[in-house]
Order: structure tokens, then sequence, then C-alpha cells
């Protein structure tokens, strides 16, 4: 395996017409990406699907403001390049088809190692997907098993935020530069990142969050997971290209089941019908995985929260399903304002989840 310096990679990239299949396919011709700009016109179209026209444009020069500006990005960022023939590229990917020929990586860079689990599913979930979500997540996360999902709104932020906030790891792949923060209400989870997370993406600084971007990025997060989990969807939703992709890429597929008459749970039961695995809790995920790929998973062991004497009455009180805050200040025997005021603690120390209408379920 060899590491290319960065500017003659780039330079190469920065030729138009050039993806990531003629790239792979010239630097495994020629050696390295400087032997690829050297090489005539004539040696170029030597290369299967290199066509004259494409040899003519590599020879025409390249960008080198883009290159510079990349460089100039990658050093004042920290962030890092990782090309297809680097040690630290992920065996997981590079068996896909078509992987990227070089990612842009900032964070943690060894959790591209390790055993993980992409979790997809709606921008817009209902309490339901997003209570599932959450509570899946926590638990894969409480078993070491790394989050991987692609930074957007709805289910793949609440993975996200449920891992940073079980103490896990997660890595985001992304559909734009890492130069760009999108959604930008996400600029939150910047900080923990650095600790626990890592960003991921093939496009390069300057790239904007354009809507053909996404289901390209798809392929890199089932290529990086063990299996993927679709936790809620609906029959058109870009979650679906990404259990597609894992299973073009021979990767397990789970989905959570939802209401029939929810159109947001469409999709997901249609992937069971198709045979991805139903999952109802963790032990569906991981019992699929033991048998397959012998992990050394346990049962999730969630941390109690330190709770004063008036926040234990409530929270024990509290289940997965949904009680209203009237009928909780019943049950503690306390008024509705002091029940609210207490639970509102217990919410922002991650204990319990408020749904809409004032109802409250215990995380």
């Amino acid at each position: 395996m060899q590491e290319f310096p960065t500017e003659a990679l780039l330079a190469l990239y920065s030729v138009p017409g050039i993806g990531p299949a003629r790239m792979r396919k010239l630097i495994s011709y020629f050696g390295c990406p400087q032997k690829v700009l050297d090489a005539s016109a004539r040696s170029l179209t030597l290369v299967e699907g290199i066509e004259l026209k494409t040899a003519q444009k590599i020879k025409a020069g390249i960008n080198d403001k883009f290159v510079q500006d990349q460089l100039k990005f990658l050093d004042e960022e920290h962030v890092q390049i990782l090309t297809f023939w680097d040690k630290a590229y992920p065996d997981r990917l590079k068996r896909i088809y078509d992987p990227p020929a070089f990612l842009f990586v900032k964070g943690d860079v060894k959790l591209l190692d390790t055993q993980a689990i992409g979790i997809v599913g709606s921008r817009i979930p209902t309490s339901y997907g997003r209570t599932i979500t959450e509570q899946l997540s926590l638990d894969l996360a409480l078993n070491n098993l790394t989050i991987i999902s692609g930074f957007a709104r709805g289910v793949d932020t609440i993975a996200h935020s449920a891992a940073l906030k079980s103490g896990g790891k997660t890595i985001a792949v992304l559909g734009n530069g890492l130069d760009i923060v999108y959604p930008s209400e996400n600029r939150k989870f910047l900080k923990a990142f650095e600790k626990q997370g890592l960003f991921v993406t093939e496009y390069p600084f300057g790239t904007k969050p354009e809507a053909g971007n996404f289901p390209k990025r798809n392929r890199i997060i089932s290529g990086l997971s063990l299996g993927v989990l679709v936790t809620e969807a609906g029959a058109k939703s870009g979650a679906l290209l990404t259990a597609m992709y894992a299973i073009d890429q021979n990767r397990e597929v789970f989905s959570v089941p939802g209401p029939v008459t929810s159109g947001k749970s469409t999709g997901t039961n249609n992937l069971i019908k198709q045979g991805a695995k139903l999952v109802q809790g963790i032990n569906d995920i991981t019992s699929e995985l033991l048998g397959q790929l012998s992990l050394n998973l346990g049962q999730p062991t969630r941390p109690e929260p330190k709770l004063n004497e008036k926040e234990k009455v409530l929270y024990n009180l509290l289940s997965n399903d949904a009680l209203h805050i009237d009928q909780l200040a019943i049950k503690a025997g306390i008024s509705t304002t002091e029940a609210l005021t207490t639970l509102l603690t217990l919410e922002l120390s991650g204990a319990v989840r408020q749904m809409a209408g004032k109802m409250f379920t215990k995380l």
C-alpha cells in the first residue's frame, strides 16, 4: 500500500471528467498520480475507459487554483485525505462497487475500522420514529457499535445525537464539502464530534449540499457499515436507496415495522416484506451480527441517571409509553407546575424525552 503526495492527487482530480472509477484505473495502471500527469496522451489511452478526449483533457493542464485552495483548506481545517491505496482506507469500503478514490476525513480516523451500523430514515420523522431511533441508536452505541449516518435532519441527526449522548462513537458521511455545515442547526454537534466522531466526504471543499450529491453519498454509509437499519421511511424515502446499496454490497438490512396507517412506515414495512430483518429491539440486530460475524456484543446497559428524590418519583413512573403531564402529576401527588419543572430538568439531563402535547417518555 502506498500514500501519494496530496498535491498530485488533487491535480489529477481537478481534471474535468476524472471521477472515482477513472482515477482508480489510471493510478492503478501508472502507479501514482504524478506519473499519470506526466504520461503522454497515447499512453493514457491504453488504460481501460480512457478515450483520447479524456487523455487530452489531462494533458491540457490542471486547475492550479483548485489545488492550492484545497491544500490551504486541508491545512487550516486539520483535514486528512485518505486514498484508495492508503493503509488507513477502510477495507469494507474498498470492497464495494465504485468505492471513492479518496476521502476527506476530519476527526478520529480510527473509527473507520470499528464495527459500525448505518442508521437512516425520514427527514421528518413522527414521534414514534424519533423515539425508536433514539432508543436503538443509544443501545447500539452502548454496545460499542459505531453509529454511521448522513448528518441530515430527522433520523440522521437523532442517531448521531443519541450516540454522542451515550458517550459512544459516530461517523457522519456528508453530501458536501467539510467547510460547510449542513443543516446549519447541526453546528451544535461539532464540538462533540471532535472527541467522539468523524466527518467523511468524497466531495472537496467548497462543494455545496446539492440534491444530486446525497444518493451517491448513501453508498458510503452502507459501505462502511456491517448492516443498515432503517427506522422510519415513507414509500419514496431516500433512506431506501441506502438499503438498496446495502443489499448490493452484501450487507445486513434491518427495518423497524410501523403502523400500517402511517405513510411514514410504508417504506420500512415494504423492506420487511422484501426480506429485511424485522427489528423490535436491539437483540434483533445483535443476534444477526453475532451469528454471522462473531462479534463480542453484550446486552445494552444504560447508565443510571443521578436523580434527587423528587426526580426519582417521576422518573420511575415513566416507561417507553408516553404519559401526559397531568397523569404524571396525579400519580406523583404533586402539582402540574411542579411536575413540569422537574420533568424539564430530567429532559435537559437526557433522562426523559418530551413528546408533542406535553407527553413524556423515559429514555
